[in-house]
Protein backbone atom coordinates (compact mmCIF):
# COMPACT_ATOMS: atom_id res chain seq x y z
CA UNK A 1 0.00 0.00 0.00
CA UNK A 2 1.33 3.44 -0.94
CA UNK A 3 1.89 6.01 1.73
CA UNK A 4 0.16 9.38 1.56
CA UNK A 5 3.65 10.87 1.73
CA UNK A 6 4.70 9.10 -1.46
CA UNK A 7 2.16 11.18 -3.35
CA UNK A 8 2.23 14.48 -1.45
CA UNK A 9 5.27 16.42 -0.26
CA UNK A 10 6.12 19.99 0.71
CA UNK A 11 3.53 22.58 -0.27
CA UNK A 12 1.31 19.86 -1.76
CA UNK A 13 0.77 18.55 1.79
CA UNK A 14 -0.29 22.03 2.92
CA UNK A 15 -2.75 22.29 0.04
CA UNK A 16 -4.09 18.81 0.83
CA UNK A 17 -4.62 19.95 4.43
CA UNK A 18 -6.53 22.99 3.13
CA UNK A 19 -8.77 20.61 1.14
CA UNK A 20 -9.45 18.57 4.27
CA UNK A 21 -10.38 21.75 6.15
CA UNK A 22 -12.84 22.65 3.37
CA UNK A 23 -14.32 19.14 3.52
CA UNK A 24 -14.86 19.48 7.26
CA UNK A 25 -16.31 23.00 6.85
CA UNK A 26 -18.77 21.63 4.26
CA UNK A 27 -19.93 19.00 6.74
CA UNK A 28 -18.71 16.14 4.56
CA UNK A 29 -16.84 13.05 5.64
CA UNK A 30 -14.14 11.00 4.00
CA UNK A 31 -14.57 7.27 3.48
CA UNK A 32 -12.50 4.34 2.30
CA UNK A 33 -13.56 5.42 -1.21
CA UNK A 34 -12.15 8.96 -0.91
CA UNK A 35 -9.41 9.67 -3.40
CA UNK A 36 -6.81 12.45 -3.51
CA UNK A 37 -4.31 13.44 -6.14
CA UNK A 38 -2.24 16.08 -7.81
CA UNK A 39 -3.27 17.35 -11.24
CA UNK A 40 -0.08 17.23 -13.31
CA UNK A 41 -1.28 19.96 -15.68
CA UNK A 42 -2.67 22.58 -13.30
CA UNK A 43 -0.74 21.65 -10.17
CA UNK A 44 -4.00 21.57 -8.20
CA UNK A 45 -4.32 19.16 -5.30
CA UNK A 46 -7.79 17.56 -5.29
CA UNK A 47 -9.93 15.33 -3.08
CA UNK A 48 -13.03 13.46 -4.29
CA UNK A 49 -15.47 10.97 -2.83
CA UNK A 50 -18.23 9.04 -4.58
CA UNK A 51 -20.77 10.32 -2.05
CA UNK A 52 -20.07 14.01 -2.79
CA UNK A 53 -21.52 16.10 -5.62
CA UNK A 54 -18.06 17.20 -6.75
CA UNK A 55 -14.44 17.50 -5.73
CA UNK A 56 -12.53 20.03 -3.68
CA UNK A 57 -9.26 21.42 -5.01
CA UNK A 58 -6.52 23.77 -3.90
CA UNK A 59 -4.46 25.69 -6.44
CA UNK A 60 -0.76 26.47 -6.37
CA UNK A 61 -1.78 29.87 -4.99
CA UNK A 62 -3.61 28.14 -2.09
CA UNK A 63 -7.08 29.05 -3.38
CA UNK A 64 -9.57 26.37 -2.32
CA UNK A 65 -12.58 25.74 -4.56
CA UNK A 66 -15.18 23.09 -5.36
CA UNK A 67 -15.55 21.55 -8.82
CA UNK A 68 -18.54 19.93 -10.53
CA UNK A 69 -17.72 17.81 -13.59
CA UNK A 70 -20.64 17.19 -15.93
CA UNK A 71 -21.05 13.50 -16.68
CA UNK A 72 -22.58 14.35 -20.07
CA UNK A 73 -20.17 16.85 -21.67
CA UNK A 74 -17.21 16.93 -19.27
CA UNK A 75 -17.57 20.65 -18.61
CA UNK A 76 -16.29 21.76 -15.21
CA UNK A 77 -17.80 24.49 -13.06
CA UNK A 78 -15.98 25.98 -10.06
CA UNK A 79 -17.58 27.21 -6.83
CA UNK A 80 -16.27 28.94 -3.73
CA UNK A 81 -18.34 26.77 -1.38
CA UNK A 82 -19.87 23.31 -1.35
CA UNK A 83 -23.27 24.94 -0.75
CA UNK A 84 -22.97 26.81 -4.07
CA UNK A 85 -22.10 23.49 -5.73
CA UNK A 86 -25.19 21.87 -4.18
CA UNK A 87 -27.41 24.71 -5.44
CA UNK A 88 -25.95 24.36 -8.96
CA UNK A 89 -26.53 20.60 -9.02
CA UNK A 90 -30.10 21.07 -7.78
CA UNK A 91 -30.74 23.61 -10.54
CA UNK A 92 -29.28 21.63 -13.44
CA UNK A 93 -29.68 18.04 -12.21
CA UNK A 94 -26.69 16.02 -11.13
CA UNK A 95 -26.10 14.52 -14.59
CA UNK A 96 -26.09 17.74 -16.59
CA UNK A 97 -24.80 21.30 -16.43
CA UNK A 98 -25.52 24.81 -17.63
CA UNK A 99 -23.54 24.09 -20.79
CA UNK A 100 -25.72 21.06 -21.65
CA UNK A 101 -28.93 23.00 -21.03
CA UNK A 102 -27.74 25.86 -23.25
CA UNK A 103 -26.88 23.43 -26.08
CA UNK A 104 -30.36 21.86 -25.93
CA UNK A 105 -32.15 25.22 -25.97
CA UNK A 106 -29.97 26.73 -28.74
Amino acid sequence: MNSLFDKFQGADLERLADCFLAIRKAGLTTTKHTQAGLNEYSGNVWVWDEDWLGAVACSIGFDVFWVHSCSECGSEQEFETYQELEEYVAKYDIATCQNCVEQVTA
